[in-house]
């Protein structure tokens, strides 16, 4: 079974990044929301993918994955379940795993 096939996809939104929050992957549903493609969105600073006025709260809400004080947060937000969950390396901080599903 071929896992990025399946991921890449799925009716779910699947965004990756580094410890730094650069994009390194992101699916189909990705794209699509961006209207970039997935060569375009890697290496993108996932702050600069938001408003001027709230990319200072997004980076401090990030910043909290980073220092171990948040593992996951889960909200609704336009129309979607979005949930933000960490990934470690070696028992280091590795980036975060976001996924996005839409709601009925």
């Amino acid at each position: 079974m071929e896992y990025n096939k399946i991921f890449r996809d799925i009716s779910a939104g699947l965004l990756i990044t580094d410890k730094d929050f650069l994009v390194k992957w992101a699916n189909k549903f990705e794209e699509d929301f961006y209207g970039k493609s997935l060569e375009e969105m890697k290496g993108m600073w996932v702050v600069n993918c938001h408003r001027d006025e709230n990319k200072a709260f997004i980076e401090s809400f990030l910043q909290k994955f980073k220092s171990g004080e948040m593992k996951e947060f889960t909200k609704i937000a336009a129309g979607m379940v979005i949930t933000y969950s960490s990934y470690f390396e070696n028992q280091e901080f590795a980036g975060i795993v976001r996924t996005r599903i839409k709601m009925p």
